[in-house]
């Protein structure tokens, strides 16, 4: 073989390689993505990850290279997860500016609004967040609304109460005495009494505390690659344009605003 024939030979080799293994899917890195249980937006149940939210994260996933799993856990643990492993991301998350340098913030999926819920059956005098600091207020550990309630001056042990668990916390103002409210998206309430088995109607929004919605994001960790970020970004945006997130927000009856 002559040295011309030698060159050629091992640069198809080259080009044989470089494209046999770029079209492996197994040398695409693997996407982790955390949440926690949040109906509508994320629901678990008999092993499986459903709700609003999910559905728009795993079409955009759909129609990128990446293998990826969903996986929920309790809020705190999700959060850390994301904070500290690359290739790990976190959906219905507010962006707020607290938390705006610690993630990579790829896209909006969804708004959320924070509301004081009480019982019915309880009288409120709340006309803004001074009012509220008369009440006992459950929040979700590291939620967007337990760093909002820190920041207004509320105090653990005094006029807030923490918990980890999503699960128990519209539970918390039937089973627990001292607990008046719970500051959440009013929207959610429905479907959190239903897959806990409650009435939806023993519950009332008390007040509305932001004037205008929270963007809920997908954000991963700072040192995921920005090929990743972008062909995920790029994803989410696909599903906006061509209507694929309405579909969705229409299946879930989801308030029409803007995502």
């Amino acid at each position: 073989m002559d040295k011309k024939s030698s060159h050629c030979y091992w640069f198809s080799l080259y080009l044989f390689t470089y494209f046999s293994f770029a079209q492996q899917p197994n040398n695409q890195p693997h996407i982790r993505i955390v949440s926690e249980h949040l109906p509508p937006f994320q629901i678990e149940a008999d092993n499986k990850v459903t709700g609003f939210a999910t559905e728009v994260v795993s079409a955009a996933m759909e129609k990128t290279p990446y293998s990826y799993n969903i996986k929920i856990y309790p809020w705190s643990r999700s959060y850390s997860m994301t904070l500290n492993n690359e290739n790990t991301c976190i959906y219905s998350i507010a962006r707020t500016i607290e938390r705006d340098h610690l993630f990579t913030w790829v896209n909006t999926i969804a708004e959320r609004n924070a509301s004081f819920i009480g019982l019915k059956e309880k009288e409120f005098k709340i006309h803004s967040i001074e009012d509220a600091k008369q009440y006992t207020t459950a929040v979700i550990r590291d939620d967007v609304t337990h760093q909002l309630l820190i920041n207004r001056g509320f105090k653990e042990g005094v006029n807030l109460y923490v918990v980890n668990n999503t699960h128990s916390l519209l539970k918390l103002m039937t089973q627990r005495m001292g607990i008046d409210l719970i500051l959440v998206d009013a929207f959610t309430i429905k479907h959190r009494a239903e897959l806990n088995n409650l009435d939806p109607e023993l519950y009332k929004n008390v007040f509305q505390l932001n004037k205008k919605p929270l963007d809920y994001y997908l954000a991963c960790n700072l040192k995921t690659s920005p090929v990743i970020i972008n062909q995920i970004r790029n994803a989410i945006f696909d599903l906006k344009s061509s209507g694929e997130l309405n579909n969705i927000k229409d299946k879930w009856q989801y308030p029409n605003i803007k995502v």
